[in-house]
């Protein structure tokens, strides 16, 4: 896994008892690497195995035996919580705008024209590709050259 003090491994476990998540977690922790574990269950009050414990209590089931309904819907907003997050802090977003784009297909190229437009509206589109072009289709470094020239 190559993991170091530099990285984090978050375990999922719904019901708060898979093998192999919780199993993760002490292997995670001996690399030096951060640890937590997201968990639906209330009745996981400690694992002594990992640095963070995240417990979103969404009660039972509406169908006993299934993790993919409300205990699945919870987890997929609070992963999307913490991404965003480590986005903001990582530095690939501005305002509301992902920044941090890479050109590498026609649907990612149109979306950095049109966000390097935004920020820079004295830009025309055709101006927005070349510049994009020019930065090997990196929005950043487009942004940056933007930015240093004015």
């Amino acid at each position: 896994m190559n993991l170091g003090d530099q990285d984090t491994l978050l375990g999922i476990a719904a019901g708060g008892t898979t093998p192999y998540v919780l199993g993760a977690l002490p292997l995670a922790k001996s690399y030096g690497a951060m640890t937590g574990l997201l968990t639906c269950a209330q009745s996981v009050t400690s694992v002594t195995d990992c640095d963070h414990l995240l417990v979103i209590p969404t009660g039972p089931e509406v169908l006993r035996g299934s993790t993919r309904l409300k205990a699945g819907s919870a987890t997929k907003a609070a992963l999307n919580m913490i991404t965003t997050i480590a986005f903001i802090r990582l530095g690939k977003v501005h305002r509301d705008l992902m920044v941090d784009i890479r050109c590498t297909n026609e649907k990612l190229t149109d979306r950095a024209i049109r966000i390097l437009m935004e920020l820079r509206p004295s830009l025309s589109r055709n101006e927005a590709h070349v510049l994009l072009d020019e930065c090997g289709g990196v929005l950043k470094e487009a942004l940056n050259q933007v930015t240093s020239e004015h």
